[in-house]
């Protein structure tokens, strides 16, 4: 069973690797606690292979297998798509521009950017005393170890997962300027910034599909429109067969086939997908007596490892969140409103998971700011122990970070939560 948390990405590191494969990084396997390449694990004992050819789950697993607390290495300069090319910026310290939204992780001592950049105008390489731009060779990757004991980690809330590539000519001539010992912006340097409320840090724009054979739909202000939008996607054999393959590594070719349930160990296939009567695609667990899931509930068991039906409410909303964590569609990112600095662990990722809520509303419900957090629900979404969400909760409306909206009319009686802005 693949069971994902929303820390994935900086504590496991096998499930980590197989994220960034499918998001067009090329990966190399590096030595434990080291930025050298694990040399026995490369096919002919070279990395150039690996650099050129992104490295598929089945190479990543032997790698794995092989040796579970090996590090990972991204390969900078490499396509990830038809136009664009990987562009990577190791800074040895924060520098004195501010950070662009961009996937950054943060290293031992400093930071590494990670922009786009269209393949026929990649920048040559720069390296000063301050870091470096890196077109070429490979840097280090999380959630490996450094070291000094200390892992590289994705910053909160610009992981590849949250927030886009920005374009490296935006930021190309701050870069140079800041490597080559600039410590204040220059007239050319400036970027002009339209001046936003913080109630814009909110997208609300269009969701688009990602999935290659699915038609892009945008929403609509119309909830029912778009949870209409949602049923039809949960009709479509190749969007089910897709998600299949992205969350559980299972490949199957049609609806119907067997194969080897997700949810528990087994010799022998016994789990398929089938088409109910309304159209819609769920699963079978034949192991079970035949246990009919709908895929909001396979992918809601995965995670929480609790099997029990969802309401329909609640079922949409898992719904929304499985296309997303798939990729089958890309919803806009909430940038957090507050720094994370005054918040525990543990407030930190009640926090971000309510974050992650609004995010998945906007799929059929893109102007409402606010959502019900119940304790059950929290636990469920996050990971976290239920006994602990009411404190947190509390702590979190204590330090400003989230408050109860008034509701209108007193039939709404499940509380609704929603982002404290300033």
């Amino acid at each position: 069973m693949i069971a994902k948390k929303l820390n994935t990405l900086n504590t496991d590191n096998r499930l980590a690797a197989h994220e960034m494969a499918a998001a067009d990084f090329h990966l190399l396997p590096l030595k434990k606690a080291d930025k050298v390449p694990a040399f026995n694990l490369l096919l002919g004992n070279k990395t150039e292979p690996y650099r050129k050819n992104k490295a598929n789950n089945n190479i990543i697993n032997s790698w794995f297998d092989s040796n579970e607390n090996i590090n990972i290495g991204i390969f900078a300069g490499t396509k990830i798509d038809d136009e664009y090319s990987l562009v990577i910026v190791d800074l040895d310290k924060k520098p004195t521009f501010g950070f662009p939204i961009t996937p950054i992780v943060e290293t031992s001592r400093g930071y590494h950017l990670y922009f786009k950049c269209k393949s026929n105008n990649l920048p040559t390489a720069h390296k000063t005393k301050r870091g470096e731009i890196k077109t070429n060779g490979y840097v280090v990757a999380p959630p490996s170890l450094h070291q000094s004991g200390i892992r590289y980690q994705w910053s909160d809330f610009l992981s590849f997962q949250d927030v886009p590539l920005a374009d490296f000519e935006d930021r190309k001539e701050q870069i140079i300027g800041y490597l080559e010992g600039q410590t204040k912006p220059t007239k050319k340097t400036k970027i002009k910034r339209k001046k936003t409320r913080a109630e814009d840090h909110v997208p609300t724009n269009n969701i688009i599909s990602r999935y290659k054979d699915l038609k892009s739909f945008s929403i609509s202000t119309d909830e029912g429109v778009n949870k209409r939008q949602l049923i039809e996607l949960g009709k479509d054999a190749n969007v089910c067969l897709a998600l299949m393959q992205r969350l559980f590594n299972i490949n199957i070719k049609r609806i119907g086939s067997t194969f080897s349930c997700p949810l528990h160990d087994e010799d022998n296939p016994s789990a398929a997908l089938y088409r109910t009567d309304t159209g819609t695609i769920g699963f079978k667990d034949f192991h079970r007596s035949g246990s009919f899931y709908t895929l909001p509930e396979l992918y809601f068991e995965s995670l929480t490892g609790k099997h029990q039906s969802l309401k329909k409410g609640t079922s949409t909303i898992w719904w929304c969140r499985m296309l997303a964590d798939s990729k089958i569609i890309k919803i806009p990112t909430i940038i957090p409103p507050k720094p994370l600095d005054n918040l525990s662990e543990k407030e930190k990722i009640l926090y971000k998971g309510f974050i992650r809520l609004l995010e998945v509303q906007q799929a059929y419900d893109p102007t409402n700011r606010a959502a019900p957090y119940t304790r059950s629900f929290a636990a469920d979404w996050t990971g976290l122990n239920r006994n602990s969400i009411g404190v947190l909760m509390s702590r979190l409306v204590e330090k400003s970070y989230i408050r109860k909206v008034k509701e209108e009319s007193i039939a709404q009686r499940i509380a609704r939560w929603e982002l404290v802005m300033h």
